[in-house]
């Protein structure tokens, strides 16, 4: 998309942080960000690094990065506030009418996609390659960002919330439940994420589905990988590294994951967030190993992603942060809605559960949009 990026604006005419009423662009457990001004046009990737410089105190730069360095990116400048209730009509979304609705690649070729990944994986040219679908919706109505933002942060209080504008009237808003990495300055903490089952409305189910998650030889496979390659990728930059042994539950409102949650101790405090945001993005978790291989393969088969399976956060002045892989997201633009899911394809994959896995994902903004599963029967 191509994009029109404004100067960095002028902090002594932007207004202070009391006097913003929007919503927050940035919803977490230990701080909202709303932006200085909604409407500017976003920033390059180049001029966030200089937007800064100069800025009153408490000012962030909130900010979305693509896939792969060639896909776009969008920053704005922002202001941090304490954590507040979040305030919706109510915690579900009114039924939204659907004109059309379509996946790309559709069902029948996403498993088609996996069948030839699995075979690339069983001749030894990959270990792990994360495969995505979209879902493009055009609704009777354009759903309000605002709206949409707020059920996510109710129906997913512990997630990274955030509604960050693309211009051209688009709007990238998503719930992930994925730290990239958070750095205070010499400390570094990620929780990355693989492995995943659908959750189930009997408690008794759902528990099983847990278990039998937990317990997967495939998925703490898939896991193992991806724990493996982020270790090597933050050995270099660490004076000190720990990694549990195994990983844990993670449980959000539709699925249960895999998660290890990493702590890290950098050699030099002064390393900005952003650069660690491009020494370990993509991870495993939303491309595969080696990377090089998946990132051709995700070529071949998908095209260019975008902001999808990208990362979307924040840093301050001192070059301190807290980013979050971007998944669990659709881009909003009048009418139309454009949703992401992938999921991690390794050997033993089964196409047919694979498909199934990216439909249970959409479905948090499915939900949030207020678009039922059993309308998109076909799509999903």
């Amino acid at each position: 998309m191509t994009q029109t990026a404004a100067p960095p604006a002028n902090p002594a005419t932007q207004p202070p942080p009391h006097a913003a009423t929007h919503a927050p662009a940035w919803r977490a457990p230990d701080r909202h960000l709303h932006l200085l001004d909604p409407h500017a046009a976003p920033l390059t990737a180049a001029q966030a690094r200089h937007a800064l410089h100069g800025a009153p105190d408490g000012t962030h730069l909130l900010g979305a990065i693509g896939f792969t360095p060639q896909d776009p990116a969008a920053f704005h400048l922002a202001h941090s506030t304490p954590p507040t209730p979040t305030a919706a009509p109510s915690t579900s979304a009114a039924p939204t009418g659907i004109l059309h609705a379509a996946s790309r690649p559709a069902p029948d070729a996403f498993e088609a996609n996996v069948a030839r990944a699995a075979a690339t994986i069983a001749r030894g040219e990959l270990h792990k390659v994360v495969l995505g679908r979209t879902l493009d919706l055009h609704l009777h109505a354009a759903p309000d960002p605002s709206a949409v933002t707020a059920r996510l942060a109710q129906g997913a209080p512990d997630a990274f919330v955030f509604s960050v504008p693309l211009g051209d009237g688009a709007q990238l808003v998503g719930a992930s439940p994925e730290r990239l990495l958070s750095k205070r300055g010499a400390q570094l903490r990620l929780r990355p994420l693989a492995g995943t089952r659908a959750r189930h409305a009997d408690p008794a189910e759902d528990l099983r589905r847990a278990h039998d998650l937990l317990h997967s030889a495939k998925d703490r496979h898939e896991h193992a990988l991806m724990i493996a390659a982020i270790r090597e990728t933050l050995a270099p930059l660490c004076r000190e590294l720990t990694v549990p042994d195994a990983p844990r539950l993670v449980q959000t409102p539709g699925l249960w994951h895999l998660g290890t949650s990493i702590h890290a101790t950098l050699r030099d405090p002064d390393l900005h967030v952003l650069d660690l945001v491009s020494a370990v993005h993509p991870t495993p978790a939303v491309c595969g190993v080696p990377a090089p291989a998946a990132r051709d393969l995700i070529g071949t088969l998908e095209g260019p992603r975008g902001f999808f399976a990208g990362a979307v956060g924040w840093c301050d002045a001192r070059g301190d942060g807290e980013w979050a892989v971007t998944i669990r997201c659709a881009r909003l633009c009048g009418p139309h809605a454009h949703l992401f899911a992938g999921a991690g394809i390794v050997a033993g994959s089964d196409p047919a559960r694979e498909r199934a896995e990216t439909a249970a994902k959409f479905g948090t903004m499915l939900r949030a949009l207020g678009v039922s599963p059993l309308d998109l029967e076909g799509a999903l």
